[in-house]
């Protein structure tokens, strides 16, 4: 089955075999760590070659292209975290439910994929409008818990 498309409920059947169950998912994550390295390295804003990302993670060309190679699959965390400091983003790993991992992994990697790089003013502004938006929700939600506290208050006065 092609890489991010929608499965049918009879494939979903046929996961119930272990065995195809595990190839498809390792299938699945290899196919989507190579085409975002690929992408990664290929944004607009990069547009870097395999020789330029082997610079930066002190690795040759061979180790950058057998990366970007699905059929590889013998990456190990350490390698991850290498490639993820050289396009100087963070590195996110999860053991997600089923039907998270499903919705998750149907965003396939491509050269519309772009990820910024650490830049410590724009994240700033980022964590500032997010502090925000958590002060506005804490507010709403005391002055909603305020006023059920009020309309339950009520109720008693009512009913006694």
């Amino acid at each position: 089955m092609p890489y991010g498309l929608p499965w049918s409920e009879e494939f979903v059947r046929d996961l119930s075999d272990k065995e195809i169950r595990d190839e498809f998912v390792a299938d699945q994550i290899r196919l989507r760590i190579a085409a975002l390295i690929r992408a990664l390295r290929e944004q607009p804003d990069r547009d870097w070659s395999q020789s330029k990302l082997g610079q930066k993670m002190g690795k040759p060309q061979s180790v950058i292209s057998r990366l970007e190679d699905p059929d590889y699959g013998k990456l190990s965390l350490q390698t991850l975290l290498e490639v993820a400091a050289a396009f100087d983003l963070p590195l996110w790993v999860d053991i997600p439910e089923w039907s998270d991992w499903f919705r998750l992994i149907k965003d396939v990697p491509s050269s519309k994929t772009t990820r910024t790089s650490f830049d410590a003013e724009l994240l700033s502004k980022k964590l500032d409008a997010a502090r925000e938006v958590t002060s506005l929700d804490d507010f709403r939600y005391r002055r909603d818990r305020e006023e059920k506290s009020k309309i339950d208050s009520r109720i008693e006065l009512v009913a006694s």
